[in-house]
């Protein structure tokens, strides 16, 4: 248990392949015991070379059916709570950003998932790691 979550991943973008869109994912599991992960977003953020951070909010777990309810009136507000999502594998993952690699250049990509700000305990989490990998070209028509 913790009250403090830091996970930061890097990669140089010289082992990818050049003129890529790439997504960074956060790989884990919750247990079924676990606690504190769906009461304050985590703050992802992605930052290639001296470029600015993009970044994001997201949960560390989904809501059971009786949060489901009450969050589904936030939605009617605008609101959109970002969970993970599931794997085929049985896994989960968040997307903690997307860069692109340029032609020839080798940077540092910088990849983070942050939850310092709740100081509430949290527990159940199981981290497999982080996976960078090309995301789906867009067809246009």
């Amino acid at each position: 248990m913790t009250d403090w979550l830091e996970i930061i991943g890097k990669i140089q973008t010289g082992v990818l392949s050049p003129s890529t869109s790439y997504g960074a994912y956060l790989v884990m599991k919750v247990t079924e015991r676990a606690y504190g992960l769906d009461l304050v977003p985590a703050e992802t953020w992605i930052k290639v070379g001296n470029g600015e951070k993009k970044t994001k909010k997201s949960y560390l777990s989904c809501l059971d059916n009786k949060k489901q309810q009450m969050a589904k009136k936030d939605e009617i507000f605008g609101y959109y709570r970002r969970e993970p999502e599931m794997r085929e594998d049985g896994w989960m993952e968040i997307e903690l950003g997307e860069f692109e690699t340029g032609r020839e250049r080798n940077e540092e990509v910088v990849m983070s998932l942050t939850e310092v700000k709740g100081y509430q305990l949290k527990g159940g989490i199981v981290i497999d790691g982080i996976e960078v990998r090309p995301k789906p070209q867009k067809v246009s028509c």
